[in-house]
């Protein structure tokens, strides 16, 4: 239903809401997509490039009010105008129907107790006001415009607030932020790593240039703080690139690392590990992935993308023996310390390409009874499941990031004759629209 007030704008009603959030609409017999509109609203949209939201005339009954200034042009939460059990209902609808074809039950979830301020990996990028004056901001969705975010709602309390006055400190000693058209300035990122266990923090600063003017007076006044700051890192990314981390560190403060722990063991955290940044869902997530394989004991398990070994390490206790492999050599040198620093001594990581390894595997006939796969969002490869095949390991625990890359990768675990057991989910990332899977798969019999 479309009203029309002036040329450029449009009154309409929300025919229905996306499962990441957007309202959807029929325009001039064309399928239109708005953020932040929910199913039922009468709204105010304006086309400039696209259609945008400019006022709710009706508003739904499932919408809350939003606690985030930029909500509507950020793009990083997706969910932040709707109650969080909406948002539940949402996730429940769209992961239940994309797996309809291949699991026929229903698809149970677990939810979090915090469904903000959760994030305990805080990424941010360096830009200046007309006066010079450094702000911090996040990438607005699907661009390079850096949008100014003084206290992300997702973002770990304790991290917001030591971003804020390690920015203040900066600014102090004029810093400038690099800006990608002139090719001047120097700051281009901020990171923080906190471990909530510890309650202290790692800071990375990403630097256009190999040199960080008022180095000492820096790290003098952020250790002075007092906010549990352990160690500081510059990264060198001097490339005309879009990745945040460049390929060289230099620890300016501390030894380069701090611990966190999960489920009662310890893991060292580097600027680069991958690590989950959710403590809560991590938790809940390695405990149920692990829980699904009913370990004996006297099984050999391998724990494949095993980024710094923390699934391995915490299935150590229930396995005769682990095999972590990943292709990362810093994170094998990572994970190797992390089993000594927890006493672990019936795991053995292997820096290699999984699929590589487990076809040498097939030519040894080593047994492996369990394995334990947690690939990046891409999934895994069909290479690779065929050698799970090919060594005929019994049982699959398959955690996945990405449904979608879940679903193409268990109809190739179907059609090799393996059968889904169970399937369910892991909130990891509330108010977005991402999502953990956590799969049990065994050979049919």
């Amino acid at each position: 239903m479309i009203t029309r007030e002036r040329s450029d704008k449009v009154k309409l009603i929300c025919e229905n809401t996306t499962p990441d959030g957007k309202g959807i609409f029929e325009i001039n017999n064309k399928r239109v997509y708005i953020p932040g509109i929910l199913k039922g609203e009468e709204v105010e949209v304006e086309k400039n490039k696209r259609y945008e939201l400019k006022r709710i005339i009706t508003k739904s009954p499932l919408r809350i009010e939003v606690k985030c200034a930029q909500f509507d042009r950020c793009g990083g939460c997706q969910y932040l105008h709707m109650s969080y059990e909406s948002e539940q209902d949402l996730k429940k609808k769209y992961i239940n129907g994309l797996m309809k074809d291949i699991y026929n039950n229903k698809i149970p979830f677990t939810f979090m107790n915090n469904e903000l301020y959760y994030r305990t990996k805080v990424q941010m990028t360096f830009k200046e006001s007309k006066r010079h004056q450094l702000a911090l901001g996040l990438y607005k969705e699907n661009s390079h415009d850096i949008i100014t975010v003084e206290n992300c709602l997702l973002h770990n309390k304790k991290a917001n607030e030591l971003a804020i006055k390690i920015l203040a400190i900066l600014n102090k000693y004029k810093l400038r932020a690099y800006d990608e058209e002139t090719n001047t300035g120097i700051l281009r990122h901020l990171l923080i790593r906190y471990s909530e266990t510890e309650d202290k923090a790692l800071v990375v600063f990403v630097l256009a240039t190999k040199i960080l003017p008022k180095r000492k007076d820096i790290v003098k006044d952020i250790i002075a703080l007092n906010m549990g700051v352990e160690t500081i890192i510059e990264n060198y990314n001097i490339r005309d690139t879009s990745i945040v981390l460049g390929e060289e560190d230099k620890i300016i403060y501390g030894t380069g690392f701090i611990l966190d722990k999960i489920l009662g063991k310890k893991f060292l955290i580097g600027s680069n590990t991958f690590y989950q940044i959710n403590h809560e869902g991590v938790e809940k997530l390695y405990q149920k992935a692990i829980d699904k394989l009913e370990l004996k004991g006297n099984e050999t398990i391998i724990d494949a993308y095993c980024g710094v070994g923390t699934i391995g390490i915490i299935a150590s206790s229930k396995a005769k023996n682990v095999i972590g492999i990943e292709l990362n050599r810093q994170s094998i040198k990572l994970a190797i310390n992390n089993a000594k620093i927890n006493g672990v001594k019936n795991i053995n990581f292997i820096a290699a390409d999984a699929t590589q390894k487990l076809n040498e595997m097939c030519l040894t006939n080593t047994k492996i009874d369990a394995i334990i796969m947690d690939p990046p969002r891409d999934g895994s490869t069909k290479q690779f499941i065929s050698a799970i095949h090919k060594l005929k390991i019994k049982k699959v625990c398959y955690v996945s990031c990405e449904p979608t890359t879940l679903k193409r990768d268990l109809e190739i675990f179907k059609s090799l004759g393996y059968e889904i057991k169970s399937l369910e989910c892991v909130d990891m990332f509330p108010r977005t629209f991402n999502v953990e899977a956590i799969t049990l798969l065994g050979i049919k019999k």
